[in-house]
């Protein structure tokens, strides 16, 4: 389905099954179906998956304005509010994790009552200057050739072999995003600092990642755990970056035991 965020702008939403509420956001540079194995496990299971493509990746509509984290977390909040989803877990990844952390952390929207991040950009991807320069030659290479930018990228996302089918199929998946929007989210997990955000993340918070993880080493989660108040981190010991497809069962059901569980703490 297509819902209106702003005026002229439709974000493409999947919406699965009935029951508390998950909501997915995707990484750079790909979009909600990369989710759509656990989408429809935990719909399976009696939970209410949405799936949401950001403006300017997968289906979603490409204007030129409104590309970073304001923005991408305003749309968030709208969809929340157009489908008037109530007790939901936040699901980021990636650059996804960094903006359910820094939409919760800035609306404290009381919809949202967990926040699950994965292998994710926080507080900020950019603070060392080798990391800045990781992120300058990636924007310097997608200018120049978006479509082998993409491929290069998928390539150092996994610790377990996949097939040429998968593999063509999710770099074809990331490059359907607009060239403006996703140089604009490297921009923005280059530049922004959202490290004074963390502290005032109050509601219950887990964070997953893969110990073989090449994009975002295992110490970036270690981190973000003492920045974020009572969070709970969870190994995934055979995942690098794409923990959806490396350990795709173990993420459904780490994700599902940690809704049930902070839902049995709140009854």
């Amino acid at each position: 389905m297509k819902i209106e965020v702003t005026k002229g702008v439709n974000l493409f939403v999947q919406d699965w099954g009935r029951g508390k509420p998950i909501v997915f956001v995707h990484g750079w540079p790909y979009g909600h179906r990369i989710f759509e194995y656990q989408m429809m496990q935990l719909a399976k299971k009696g939970y209410r998956a949405v799936g949401i493509d950001l403006r300017g990746y997968g289906y979603s509509e490409r204007p030129w304005e409104g590309n970073d984290y304001d923005t991408w977390t305003g749309d968030i909040g709208r969809v929340i509010k157009n489908l008037d989803l109530k007790d939901g877990t936040l699901f980021g990844y990636c650059i996804g994790g960094a903006l359910a952390a820094h939409y919760w952390a800035t609306s404290k929207d009381p919809r949202v009552t967990k926040l699950a991040l994965a292998s994710t950009a926080l507080p900020w991807s950019g603070q060392k200057p080798e990391d800045r320069k990781w992120y300058d030659e990636r924007i310097e290479y997608c200018l120049a050739d978006q479509a082998k930018c993409t491929w290069d990228f998928t390539a150092h996302l996994f610790h377990k072999p996949v097939s040429a089918e998968y593999y063509r199929w999710l770099v074809d998946l990331g490059r359907i995003d607009s060239l403006h929007a996703s140089i604009r989210g490297l921009e923005e997990m280059r530049d922004r600092d959202l490290s004074k955000e963390m502290g005032k993340i109050t509601i219950p918070t887990r964070i997953y990642h893969g110990v073989h993880d090449k994009v975002l080493s295992y110490g970036w989660a270690e981190s973000l755990q003492k920045l974020i108040k009572g969070s709970t981190l969870v190994r995934f010991e055979n995942s690098g970056h794409a923990i959806y497809w490396d350990e795709r069962d173990k993420f459904v059901d780490e994700l599902e035991k940690f809704v049930a569980v902070a839902l049995a703490k709140a009854a």
